[in-house]
């Protein structure tokens, strides 16, 4: 059992939750990426997560969960965040949270089980929807690997009009490697 005061809090504090969490994914320099993301998409996931997570918990719905979070981790490949970075701002909404509960919501004696219970539960929210978003994440990485690629047009020059070639030619990535095959190593 989850206490309902304790989840219509969140919802009441859902715009300040949002705000917070936004600002600390923009500026965090675990997720660079997520500064590409427009703020009010960002904004449109209160609604997707402080308003529906008492419904996900209380229900314990995969099913939902599922659709959404495969739906995120999708749009987070399409747009071009790291997986990495995914499952950071989803780790920081979770810890986010739980600091909310855990000191900005006044707790009473009697809600104590309640309030461990909630954090329970929101840690196994996200622990799932970190799988789901995952899930999805590759999903899109395979479908983009799979589609169909457009036939490239190449163009041969006959080799009488390229010129000599050289055999090797250094690029700047290239790793130095030395004479006893020391990776980054580049002396003697």
């Amino acid at each position: 059992m989850i206490s309902h005061r304790l989840i219509e809090q969140i919802h009441e504090s859902a715009d300040r939750l949002t705000n917070d969490l936004i600002e600390r994914l923009q500026t965090d320099p675990n997720c660079p990426a997520y500064r590409t993301i427009p703020r009010e998409r960002l904004i449109a996931l209160k609604d997707d997560l402080y308003q529906n997570l008492g419904r996900w918990i209380s229900s314990r719905s995969k099913i939902a969960v599922r659709s959404r979070y495969v739906k995120l981790g999708r749009e987070r490949y399409l747009e071009g965040i790291p997986l990495s970075e995914l499952i950071f701002a989803l780790s920081v909404t979770k810890s986010m949270l739980v600091d909310f509960i855990r000191h900005c919501v006044p707790g009473r004696p009697e809600e104590l089980n309640l309030e461990y219970d909630l954090v329970i539960s929101i840690g196994e929210f996200f622990d799932e929807a970190v799988f789901f978003a995952a899930t999805g994440y590759e999903d899109a990485y395979r479908a983009q690997l799979n589609a169909p690629r457009k036939a490239e047009s190449v163009v041969v020059i006959p080799s009488a009009k390229r010129g000599p070639q050289p055999a090797y030619v250094a690029l700047e990535e290239d790793w130095a490697v030395s004479r006893s095959g020391q990776i980054g190593e580049a002396s003697g």
